[in-house]
């Protein structure tokens, strides 16, 4: 049964582990960012596509399976835990031989110790992927956001004192092995959980029928995500790859956490409105519109800043990555529209339609890749927006329409708070243009201010339900 109270405090303590751990990750990066360089955060960027293929492999789709399930046996969770622990084992091996093919790849004979130093963190998180689905399926965000923050607090010293201590790129190997091994220990003293020598076929069976497709579509979309850093480091340099990740990463500090707070809190409920499809579509429509009106101003608000505001907090080394920002951050604003409309599906239990669509929207991507790279990585970055429009076109056409949200109506939805950030971005550019300053602090706090007035202004004065639901919603 759908339980609002509970669902809206799960998003709360969702909301509070994402940001208080992201605020706290966000200061570290400032200041690692100000005594690294663009090169250091490309040669750990270059090994993201084998680390996170790894730990998705790991995972194997169990931890959807879990949540899904709702009710499940002893034998069900010990089945996923020790399939989870022994893939990663496996996996970690695996990489371990592969280190020196991955640094012959590159060209970058560093990579070879990085990888085999990274390479452990697929190893310790599959140990805690049934502890955090267990979490999240009892919408227990709580006990995460303790274990989440302690990570990030531990790592952020470890990382920014290694940093400073001049060990170059070894301070982001530092950090996220600590980060790992702080929020797994955590994990583990607070989650009442212990896995009992279970192992039953039926349950792998019956977990792995769902979450293998599940786990082939987050492979996809991680390949997919991490495919074009591969590209850019072997194409371009660790240099502008350094530059892509962090103004990758400044993006999704807005756009994915919003994505991940609510979908997090709001799977598990949504759910169990699968057999009302009347109110299963009122629900998805209300995500619809309230991502549109948070996130589009945000991702919009963003890249008419992002120049004079990645200068002041990182430096002008940083420059080019203020540049990238400016483009991608159109690209992002449209992420949590194409994960709400996918949702869809895995709610509804359709995973070979969601993999369908998936494969249909990266296979769009891989070719925008490669039609641009040959005209630099401002292109590539341009084709990345065409590419997120084509996807939302996708996965409304074939995810969407199977509630009865189709085209018009999502477009219906959003079309208000597009214009109200469309308004907000055109003040804000017009704004920096005029300003006789080259202060990049006055420039963000005017860009800003200047922003937040005229959005909110333009939601009151056309009398946006969205801002009165959202108001109301956190009210209650």
């Amino acid at each position: 049964m759908f339980d609002a109270r509970r669902t809206v405090r799960g998003a709360a303590w969702s909301a509070v582990e994402r940001l208080s751990v992201q605020g706290v990750q966000f200061a570290i990066l400032v200041l690692m960012a100000r005594m690294l360089t663009p090169t250091d955060y490309g040669l750990v960027g270059m090994l993201a596509i084998f680390i996170l293929i790894g730990q998705l492999v790991a995972d194997g789709g169990f931890s959807q399976a879990i949540i899904r399930l709702g009710k499940h046996t002893e034998e069900d969770v010990s089945t996923a835990f020790f399939f989870n622990i022994g893939v990663g084992a496996l996996l970690y091996a695996g990489l371990f031989a592969a280190a020196p093919l991955i640094a012959d790849f590159y060209g970058e004979p560093r990579l070879t110790d990085l990888a085999r130093v990274l390479g452990l963190s697929v190893l310790v998180n599959s140990t805690l992927v049934v502890h955090r689905a267990l979490l999240t399926s009892n919408i227990d965000f709580k006990t995460q956001a303790k274990t989440t923050l302690a990570g990030a607090i531990s790592s952020g010293v470890v990382g920014v004192w290694m940093a400073y201590a001049g060990y170059g790129v070894w301070a982001i190997a530092g950090l996220q092995l600590t980060n790992h091994a702080v929020t797994g220990a955590a994990l583990w003293m607070l989650s009442p959980w212990r896995p009992r020598m279970k192992f039953a076929a039926e349950s792998f069976r019956r977990m792995f029928g769902f979450g293998s497709r599940i786990m082939a579509s987050d492979i996809l979309e991680t390949f997919y995500s991490n495919v074009y850093m591969m590209t850019i480091g072997k194409v371009f340099s660790a240099y502008s790859l350094g530059c892509y990740t962090r103004a990758d990463q400044l993006g999704e500090f807005a756009s994915a956490n919003v994505t991940r707070i609510v979908k997090r809190a709001t799977f598990p409920a949504l759910c169990s409105l699968r057999e009302t499809p009347e109110r299963l579509k009122a629900a998805f429509f209300r995500h619809i519109r309230y991502y549109a009106f948070i996130v589009f101003p945000l991702m919009a608000g963003l890249s008419a800043v992002a120049v004079p505001f990645v200068e002041l907090l990182l430096g002008s080394q940083w420059v080019y990555a203020a540049r990238l920002l400016r483009i991608l951050a159109f690209a992002m604003m449209l992420f949590p529209l194409i994960s709400v409309n996918l949702m869809v599906l895995e709610v509804l239990g359709n995973s070979r339609r969601y993999l369908r669509l998936q494969l249909a929207g990266k296979t769009i991507g891989i070719i925008m890749l490669v039609a641009t790279l040959p005209f630099g990585l401002s292109a590539v970055c341009c084709g990345l927006v065409v590419t997120a429009a084509a996807s939302l076109l996708i996965a409304v056409i074939g995810a969407g329409r199977v509630i009865g949200l189709g085209l018009a109506t999502q477009l219906k939805a959003v079309m208000p708070s597009l214009a109200f950030a469309a308004a907000m971005y055109a003040a804000i550019a017009a704004l920096l243009w005029i300003l006789p300053t080259d202060d990049n602090a006055v420039k963000t706090l005017l860009g800003i201010t200047t922003g937040i007035l005229v959005y909110l202004g333009l939601a009151l004065a056309f009398r946006s339900r969205d801002l009165r639901d959202l108001i109301a919603l956190i009210l209650k």
